[in-house]
């Protein structure tokens, strides 16, 4: 091959590269995991969290609504199952549930 050619694989390797930085996490959320307690009007829920990462969350009560693809498909959410979600760092009362744990099909099989 000519120098051109290799000119040009030269380029294109230094084009292929990944200059984006590796996504974090996202530094300003916190995972929680909880039991929805009462359910509200407009896919809004009462969680209590059961798993935090920050120990004074654990057994506070939140405002959680339903997030992104469980909003889109009408996922349904009963008070008693079991949700993992996120809340803000910016606001502690409110949460967004990302998951629902199905106990259920567990509890059936054990029986």
């Amino acid at each position: 091959m000519g120098k051109v050619q290799d000119h040009k694989r030269a380029a294109k390797v230094k084009r292929q590269q990944d200059r984006v930085p590796e996504k974090t996490a996202h530094p300003d959320r916190l995972e929680i995991a909880g039991e929805i307690e009462e359910c509200l009007p407009n896919t809004m829920f009462r969680v209590r969290v059961t798993e935090s990462a920050l120990e004074p969350m654990i057994g506070k009560v939140l405002l959680g609504t339903l997030a992104g693809k469980m909003r889109l498909y009408r996922i349904r959410v009963m008070p008693g199952d079991v949700v993992r979600g996120y809340v803000s760092k910016y606001d502690l009362t409110k949460c967004k549930i990302t998951y629902r744990i199905n106990t259920r099909s567990i509890q059936t099989a054990e029986a």
